[in-house]
């Protein structure tokens, strides 16, 4: 059960405030969604929806066939038992919201760091909570891949 919760809560990911930059220089707003972050937020908005809609197509094609995930607890997921609980339907997501996000662009690799608030129904419990993300991305020559997630849940204050 805490597994899957943990599964669940890792699947999150988009955002209402923006910084991005290149090599850890953070940069205003407009410029995060002109500059060369753009396409690694766009492609990091993309699972939010889908997650949303429960369709992990998106999924497959974002994460990367090695892509794997660190769980609060420190459990280690694989792209395909992520997927598994999406598709069966045990984890249903009923509200996402990012609190903030920045980007970082190194050449080809870029690194997000997120703070999201979610609402999950994970096997009719309701679960979730407020958890930060670190998402790395590698561009390939299909575009941006997140290969690894790690999140810890927010402490509180």
């Amino acid at each position: 059960m805490k597994r899957t919760f943990l599964t669940a809560a890792m699947l999150v990911g988009t955002s209402l405030q923006i910084s991005c930059g290149t090599a850890g220089a953070a940069a205003s707003d407009q410029q995060a969604k002109q500059g060369p972050g753009s396409a690694i937020l766009a492609t990091d908005d993309r699972p939010l929806d889908a997650l949303r809609r429960g369709d992990s197509a998106p999924l497959q094609l974002i994460y990367a066939d090695d892509y794997s995930l660190v769980t609060p607890s420190g459990v280690v997921r694989s792209k395909a038992e992520q997927l598994d609980d999406l598709k069966s339907g045990r984890v249903q997501f009923r509200k996402i919201e990012t609190i903030e996000r920045t980007v970082r662009v190194y050449g080809n690799v870029a690194i997000i760091l997120a703070r999201e608030k979610s609402d999950i129904l994970q096997a009719g419990q309701q679960v979730g909570g407020d958890i930060l993300f670190t998402r790395t991305y590698l561009k390939v020559a299909a575009g941006w891949r997140v290969i690894a997630t790690h999140g810890s849940f927010a402490k509180r204050s």
